[in-house]
């Protein structure tokens, strides 16, 4: 497709299919300006959108002025940010857990910059995180993530957004949900180690008051903490290939509601 020769009304339509598609890599792991250049996902996005609006756009929309273009071009970004959202659920999920047990072993404060994103972050957090990419990758994510943006436009035609109470009622509900109970689950290891550790440290504390355990209950709960962090390794990466698999149907499901 060249877009130099395109008429107007289907150039109109290929340039909802961009900002769909473009939207959706600007939010979605593995393809956001947080891992590459905000260059590079643009130009991807046009890439996929050459190859997709053909197929996309058998019958181009007809717009009448500046305004209807750019609702139109407003519902679509609608589209591609919601589903990159459900996606990048799955890391935020990682990084609340790595925050959660950074608590939990006392290096809340110990927090490190994030050379992505230019944030500050906890140090579990950002091991997590960057384990989580590494499975996503593993799991073939970024493939199904451009698989199914693709074939989102025969389920949600070009300019056929329909916003419902249903739609924000599994948002809000179902999504947010997963993502806390994802984060605590990815947690949980080192959560309940960290609690036997301290209902120890309180019995220890009852029978030798002279002892200090400041200092030595700070240096057990960060070595076994990090063991026990070290052992979960494996749990974590079944319950994320478990959660993924749960984000696919998650986001099979949004598409429907926006159908």
């Amino acid at each position: 497709m060249n877009p130099v020769e395109m008429p107007l009304a289907q150039f109109h339509g290929f340039i909802l299919v961009f900002f769909r598609i473009a939207a959706m890599l600007m939010v979605a792991p593995f393809f956001s300006p947080k891992n590459a250049p905000a260059q590079v996902s643009l130009g991807f996005a046009l890439f996929l959108s050459l190859l997709v609006a053909p197929g996309a756009v058998t019958t181009p929309p007809v717009l009448e002025g500046l305004g209807a273009f750019a609702v139109a071009a407003a519902l679509e970004t609608a589209v591609g940010l919601l589903f990159g959202l459900v996606a990048t659920f799955l890391f935020g999920a990682a990084t609340l857990a790595g925050g959660l047990i950074d608590n939990e072993l006392g290096l809340g404060l110990a927090n490190v910059l994030d050379p992505i994103s230019n944030e500050q972050v906890s140090l579990i957090g950002q091991f997590k995180a960057l384990f989580a990419t590494l499975l996503f990758v593993l799991l073939d994510g970024h493939h199904f993530l451009i698989t199914a943006i693709s074939s989102s436009f025969s389920t949600i035609p070009v300019g056929g957004l329909t916003f419902t109470s249903e739609l924000g009622t599994f948002v809000t509900d179902t999504l947010f949900t997963d993502l806390l109970t994802s984060a605590v689950r990815f947690a949980a290891p080192a959560l309940g180690a960290m609690f036997l550790v301290t209902i120890a440290l309180a019995f220890v504390a009852r029978a030798v008051p002279e002892m200090n355990l400041f200092l030595h209950g700070f240096t057990v709960r960060i070595g076994l903490g990090l063991a026990v962090l070290a052992v979960s390794i494996p749990g974590f990466a079944w319950a994320f290939a478990a959660l993924w698999t749960r984000a696919q149907a998650n986001l099979e499901r949004t598409l429907q509601l926006m159908g």
